[in-house]
């Protein structure tokens, strides 16, 4: 079973099977977030060699079938992507990636795949990702813009996060124990008057009262109304 993670890419290696077009927008992807990437294959695109020309990705010529080539890749790579149209070329990296301990990404076989490359969106500091697990890229990419609509239109949101991010911000810097914050996140956030502000685009004041209402919490002044059982042991 695959879970949701968002992980820091910033120097890990990335080996792409593929310079075709699907293996030119998994380079450009993992670029994007700071990887290292090298590409295996006996034909790049015309993308692939410019960013080779600008130093920021190395191309491999080669033959994904020759062990020779491909193991040392492997061992140098923490995610391998194939990005070809031959499915005999996943048994070979998939045995190899496994002994390896390489993250798998099958851009070919989504039932197989260990990685699941989604679509992602982002508005205000608020990022989300989006698959059907092979079912349907189209509506996934449906539903990915749906939500980024969502956000667009509710301001609400958009305050609410500004908000929070002081409330938690200030905490830390007041010393506020975790597992009282963790306790003051959702007791401000069910605040009748800290959402009104928050609601009415008033962050400043809300940001004010925040920070009165976890003085008074942390001086024993109020009492917990909300029931929150999450905790760090």
């Amino acid at each position: 079973m695959r879970i949701p993670l968002y992980i820091e890419m910033s120097n890990k290696n990335v080996l792409i099977i593929g310079g075709g077009g699907v293996g030119t927008s998994r380079a450009r992807k993992f670029l994007q977030a700071g990887a290292n990437v090298r590409v295996l294959s006996m034909e790049f695109s015309p993308e692939l060699k410019e960013l080779e020309g600008e130093g920021k990705l190395q191309l491999i010529k080669g033959d994904a079938y020759d062990i020779s080539v491909l193991e040392p890749l492997l061992e140098w790579a923490n995610i391998v992507t194939v990005a070809v149209g031959d499915l005999n070329v996943n048994e070979i990296v998939k045995d190899i990636a496994r002994n390896k301990k390489c993250f798998l990404n099958l851009a070919n076989n989504a039932a197989e795949t260990e990685i699941v490359v989604p679509f992602e969106g982002e508005y205000e500091g608020i990022r989300f990702s989006v698959t059907t697990e092979g079912k349907s890229g189209v509506v996934a990419r449906i539903v990915r813009d749906s939500f980024l609509e969502t956000l667009k239109e509710s301001d609400e949101t958009i305050y609410l996060l500004k908000s929070m991010e002081y409330l938690k911000k200030h905490m830390k810097e007041e010393g506020i124990p975790i597992n009282l914050r963790m306790r003051l996140y959702f007791e401000i956030f069910s605040d009748e008057d800290f959402r009104k502000l928050v609601s009415e685009g008033r962050v400043e004041e809300a940001k004010k009262l925040a920070r009165k209402l976890v003085k008074e919490y942390a001086e024993g002044k109020r009492e917990f109304r909300v029931e929150n059982n999450l905790s760090f042991g």
